[in-house]
């Protein structure tokens, strides 16, 4: 049989070769300015990004090199060790600090959360490692133990394993991570072949505790979902950022006004070229460029949905849904907050936004979806 058309790994790197090279423009673009402002050079910030993505890339090539086997059986264990661990400075961090002792070398607190590691502007999130961890850790268990789908017994490892990780995260005060992991995790499961009502009955577990800690934990919670609901009532706090976005996206039109002439970076909008990068996106290249973005997710999603149902091995299909699931939800949660459809959380843009934990796990990921595809 005679193959016509682009195969799914060279959409796969073609479509995360689109979303890195915009990101590295407009990260450019939404950093100068802070970046002047804080004494150092305008392309400070995009320098490092590129420095990140440098080593990402080389992440991802040596990753398509190993076999698949490895994936399985070397890895997932160390990853997922390594996870806990870091996680667990920063959850000691914040304990420590909460009792008036001196917290953990290298934990950085910003805006009243603890999600980083690192020294100045060199810092990472340990919960990218979780995501990636995770993945291959429940790819691993729902393979080996695939004939107990039906047990109550294969739930345990996995709601411990995955409860402890969301506890960790959590206490940073990262909520929506925490989410991202649990949809992650029930994704696994359903596709694995898990009974429904095994994977509805975790879900709705999940979202309870999700609305006890929005209800009954730190009262900003609920002022942003008030001011996602009420963003012109909440404008000069929780709905500023909100309304600047909103303002970003509808200032750009359908052409946008043109590479580096975004207003919203000029202090309007905090964390520009973070959360936010696909309102400067919206607002210097239009719908058309927001479009393009949307496109090679939606490339990107397919690629990988592709890959993973060709894959031979069990470890490999699920490996591949799941890295694709967690990418895509977060690439989905990361537009929804820019255009109002879900309330603020802070969560970056894979592959576009500034930071480089994010963009050197997603890479690596990206090499392990290749490393299925090869398998």
């Amino acid at each position: 049989m005679v193959r016509t058309g682009p195969t799914a790994e060279s959409l796969l790197i073609g479509s995360v070769a689109v979303l890195c090279l915009l990101g590295l423009v407009m990260v450019y673009s939404a950093s100068s300015v802070a970046s002047v402002h804080s004494g150092e050079a305008n392309w400070g910030v995009v320098a490092r990004q590129f420095g990140f993505m440098v080593v990402g890339l080389g992440l991802a090539v040596g990753a398509a090199r190993l076999p698949l086997r490895f994936w399985r059986d070397r890895v997932p264990g160390l990853l997922l060790a390594l996870a806990v661990l870091l996680q667990g400075a920063l959850a000691l961090d914040v304990v420590l600090r909460a009792v008036g002792a001196e917290g953990v070398p290298f934990a950085i607190t910003v805006n009243g959360a603890t999600r980083w590691l690192g020294v100045g502007p060199l810092r990472g999130q340990p919960s990218d490692i979780a995501k990636l961890a995770l993945v291959l850790w429940l790819a691993r268990l729902l393979d080996v133990r695939h004939r107990q789908l039906g047990s109550p017994d294969l739930l345990k490892p996995v709601l411990a394993v995955t409860g402890v990780l969301a506890m960790l995260v959590m206490a940073g005060d990262d909520l929506g991570t925490t989410m991202l992991l649990g949809v992650v995790m029930l994704t696994m499961l359903f596709l694995a072949g898990a009974p429904l009502r095994h994977v509805g009955g975790i879900a709705a577990a999940g979202a309870a505790a999700c609305l006890l800690v929005i209800f009954f934990l730190e009262g900003f919670r609920l002022r942003r979902i008030s001011a996602f609901l009420q963003p012109d009532a909440y404008a000069a706090n929780e709905g500023f950022q909100l309304l600047q976005s909103r303002i970003g996206l509808a200032s750009g039109g359908l052409w946008g006004n043109g590479p580096g002439n975004s207003r919203a970076k000029w202090g309007y909008l905090p964390e520009a070229d973070t959360d936010f990068i696909m309102a400067v996106i919206g607002e210097e290249l239009g719908l058309v460029g927001s479009m393009v973005v949307l496109g090679a997710f939606a490339v990107f999603m397919f690629a990988g949905i592709r890959i993973a149902l060709r894959c031979r091995s069990r470890f490999g299909r699920l490996a591949g849904l799941g890295i694709t699931t967690w990418i895509g939800v977060q690439a989905l949660i990361n537009i929804g907050v820019t255009v109002g459809t879900l309330p603020t959380k802070g969560i970056t843009l894979p592959f576009v936004s500034y930071g480089g934990s994010s963009l050197m796990m997603c890479l690596l990921a990206v090499g392990v979806l290749v490393s299925v595809a090869r398998g």
